[in-house]
């Protein structure tokens, strides 16, 4: 009696506190389709979105994002996936409308994400060039604090800061790798490291030689030194985005801007799942900003289809795509995110957005949206405990029907 008692007790608190949180996210939806959306806050010093890459209509949710914080006023810098010479290259993108750099970018882009050398990401950047020009007076710049994983951009930022610098020989035998078409530009490639390698020694063994001939010897040095950073064996990532993001902060004064980071999910969470900190826990744990200044909105798919892999010949060669529907999703029977499914059941449309962080959140305890459900696996759930969902997120969107990125290579 005493157990079925017991039982009883846990279902109806259950129930109880499951209507609570259905409740709570029917009064706190917001329509990121409608032309009247507003997002709930903008005191913040940087709001990061992510969801799992390779979905279309990521991008939509993503560019309704920025639409809406620009026409608030609340949106300066721009942070893609990239590195600070691949986002000094959008940027100017952005400015000129070279849409041929354009696709050299985006194959760049997906040596860090691989699911995204898309034409979805092409069509983005267009997207976001158009919202520029429509927001002429505050257009969004671009900056980017990840690791190096090509060594095109370098390279070709290194030969425009330092295009008034003649005769240098090692600068001229980077000058010719880049203009050889189809040149590998991996970070593997040992000829292209060598000749890195050669040209910061010289650079150093000769620094007052060449530092008063470049154009802008802090972004040459920072470039050099992410360089380096490749040389050294086996890199920390998040710990290089977190210190080129302090470094950068102070030059472009970041602390009096309002930024807007686009990455995987796991480099926005704040808070530690297991001991390892991500970029934007760092931020906080490190005393760059105040916590409740950080912001992390975090996609989650229904319903919808990924881009997977390309597959390439021995060669090398592009040849097509696998997509996935089932894993690489987080809506499947076999792995699924705890409590995606009240989303699922409170949505107002394909793209919605759930304020997750009030002060009276039932989100404030408990792992929905955080604990991973696994088939005949164990779950996330054991390193969550003592941990609640706003401890690392602020915002879920739910994104539905969405089909898969499709890769460049297909563009006609």
């Amino acid at each position: 009696m005493k157990n079925i008692l017991t039982i009883l007790i846990l279902t109806f608190s259950l129930t109880v506190f499951s209507q609570n949180k259905k409740d709570y996210l029917k009064q706190n939806r917001f329509d990121i389709e409608k032309s009247d959306f507003k997002f709930p806050q903008t005191d913040f010093k940087i709001v990061g979105f992510g969801a799992y890459h390779g979905s279309a209509k990521t991008y939509d949710a993503e560019l309704r994002l920025i639409q809406n914080l620009n026409k608030q006023n609340a949106l300066d810098y721009y942070i893609p996936e990239t590195n600070f010479s691949q986002a000094f290259f959008f940027q100017q993108y952005l400015e000129t409308g070279n849409e041929e750099l354009l696709k050299e970018l985006v194959l760049a882009f997906q040596t860090i994400v691989s699911q995204e050398g898309t034409i979805e990401t092409f069509e983005h950047w267009k997207n976001l060039r158009l919202l520029n020009q429509s927001y002429n007076s505050n257009p969004i710049k671009v900056i980017g604090f990840d690791v190096i994983n090509e060594y095109k951009f370098p390279i070709k930022h290194i030969l425009l800061l330092t295009e008034n610098i003649q005769n240098w020989k090692s600068k001229d035998e980077l000058n010719k790798i880049s203009t050889e078409k189809d040149f590998d530009f991996s970070i593997r490639k040992k000829e292209t490291v060598q000749l890195l390698k050669n040209f910061i020694n010289d650079y150093e063994t000769n620094k007052n030689i060449y530092v008063h001939k470049i154009n802008d010897t802090i972004s040459f040095h920072h470039i050099l030194k992410n360089i380096a950073q490749n040389f050294d064996g086996e890199r920390d990532r998040e710990k290089i985005i977190f210190e080129n993001y302090v470094y950068l902060k102070d030059i472009y004064h970041l602390e009096t801007k309002k930024q807007f980071a686009k990455y995987g999910f796991f480099h926005l969470e704040k808070e530690r799942e297991q001991n390892y900190p991500s970029f934007f826990t760092r931020l906080i744990e490190q005393n760059v900003y105040e916590r409740n200044k950080v912001i992390t909105v975090i996609g989650y798919l229904t319903k919808s289809e990924v881009l997977w892999d390309k597959v390439y010949d021995k060669q090398g060669n592009y040849q097509s795509y696998t997509t996935e529907k089932g894993y690489g999703i987080g809506d499947y029977w076999k792995e699924y995110f705890k409590g995606i499914k009240k989303l699922k059941n409170t949505k107002l449309s394909d793209i919605t957005l759930f304020r997750l962080n009030n002060e009276n959140s039932p989100y404030n305890s408990g792992t929905d949206l955080k604990e991973v459900k696994l088939f005949l696996k164990k779950s996330n759930g054991k390193v969550l405990k003592g941990k609640a969902t706003t401890d690392f997120i602020d915002y879920a969107v739910l994104i539905s029907n969405s089909n898969n990125q499709v890769p460049i290579e297909e563009m006609k």
